[in-house]
């Protein structure tokens, strides 16, 4: 996945077994005691990729990999949805110096990872159908119109104009499996004209634009692998694939999913 939205990231180091103390920070209040946490600044995603904890800097348009020291703080951190423990400052100061890391002791714990069913099978490899000629037309159109987008402003922006960064809703009735498939092979031919290669993010935020209008309650997916790092886009509608195989996107792990 390379485009001028997205900067290669540095892989981390296999994390150290280290251990922590289950002990927990607190913090008084008159009348009130509870559990200080950390959370993400928003705009920050993340997963566990390998033995790698990546992060996905999306106003930044960026991807870094935690060094090894602080992989399994961080896993520690999130096992304990945010709450301190002993040592969790001096192990996470790059995160926190960063900003990166808040501490929030209302809500904090935003450290779920994206949720996308398990992909089972792919259009492109089961379900391909004959499209119209101005359906092939408007997937190019939308191609070349994503791409300049993608050329001219962060993602981040991308998603927030197009309204999709909160899941918003497409509206009008749902199109039904065939027209789908249509849309699929219309979008699977422009590569003909466009070419493939570098084209995962275009292609599939073109086409979840297309099918969101529409009503289908398709998600982007947005995934990374570790040693070697790389990332990668595809659309899904529930456990179907509908621009790519399974096999893959098994490769990689979901660090931001959009619906």
């Amino acid at each position: 996945l390379t485009s001028a939205a997205h900067a290669r990231a540095q892989p981390s180091l296999p994390s150290q077994d280290d251990a922590f103390a289950p002990s927990m920070a607190r913090a008084i209040l008159p009348g009130r005691a509870f559990y200080m946490r950390y959370q993400l600044r928003e705009g920050l995603f993340h997963c566990i990729a390998g033995q790698s904890v990546i992060f996905l800097d999306l106003p930044k348009n960026r991807y870094f990999a935690l060094p090894a020291p602080s992989t399994q703080a961080f896993r520690h951190l999130v096992a304990r949805n945010g709450e301190k423990f002993v040592g969790a400052e001096e192990a996470l100061s790059s995160l926190i110096e960063a900003g990166y890391l808040i501490e929030d002791p209302v809500s904090g714990g935003n450290f779920n990872n994206p949720a996308i069913e398990i992909a089972s099978d792919a259009i492109l490899e089961s379900n391909q159908r004959k499209f119209a000629v101005w359906e092939f037309l408007v997937a190019l159109y939308w191609e070349l119109l994503t791409s300049l987008k993608l050329r001219l402003f962060p993602l981040s922006s991308i998603l927030e104009r197009i309204g999709i960064s909160r899941g918003a809703q497409g509206s009008g009735e749902e199109m039904g499996e065939v027209q789908i498939a249509r849309w699929v092979s219309a979008f699977d031919q422009t590569a003909l004209i466009l070419g493939r290669t570098d084209r995962c993010l275009v292609r599939s935020l073109a086409m979840f634009s297309i099918l969101r209008g529409h009503g289908v309650s398709a998600a982007l997916v947005i995934g990374v692998r570790s040693d070697p790092f790389s990332a990668h886009a595809w659309v899904q509608h529930d456990d179907i694939v509908l621009n790519d195989s399974v096999d893959q996107i098994n490769n990689y792990a979901p660090i931001l999913v959009l619906r």
